[in-house]
């Protein structure tokens, strides 16, 4: 009798410490994605009071329309329209790679900025394409993250609009 009580204490010892790292485990996992979150709400939330950061969205808003009938991308690079689209363009790459990074909540930068980062990225293609080849202004993999996170929701609000 006395050696089953020993056994079954060790496997109740057992089994309380198994379930304290299962709650450690959860417990931290919850932080981390509240961290995540917090992070993203703190960004947009500097972005959207930050008058430049507000100056630039409306800049791009009425620049990006035309990007694509632009005939010649060396022309309009020479122009500061394509410095405020530049910035802007860092911007959203910025949250890109804080998304892609898992830096921000995905689902809480989507909320925000679900339909900014696709039309940014779709409106901006050309540019983009020309600044990946072009030496001194960018490389293959400029604004890899902002292509990456555009696509993706893309497609997700496409799904959503069926």
């Amino acid at each position: 009798m006395m050696s089953m009580a020993a056994e079954l204490s060790s496997i109740l010892t057992a089994v309380i410490a198994l379930v304290a790292a299962l709650i450690a485990v959860v417990s931290i996992l919850n932080q981390r994605s509240i961290a995540r979150r917090r992070a993203a709400i703190d960004f947009f939330l500097k972005t959207q009071m930050d008058a430049t950061g507000i100056e630039l969205y409306n800049d791009f808003r009425r620049i990006a329309p035309g990007i694509a009938a632009i005939t010649s991308m060396e022309s309009f690079v020479a122009t500061p329209e394509h410095s405020r689209v530049r910035s802007f363009l860092n911007v959203c790459e910025l949250i890109s790679v804080g998304i892609n990074e898992r830096v921000f909540s995905e689902r809480v930068s989507y909320a925000y900025w679900g339909d900014v980062l696709p039309w940014s990225y779709q409106a901006a293609e050309p540019l983009i394409k020309y600044v990946r080849q072009r030496a001194g202004e960018g490389t293959p993999s400029t604004y890899r993250d902002l292509e990456h996170v555009a696509k993706e929701w893309a497609k997700r609000n496409a799904r959503r609009k069926r």
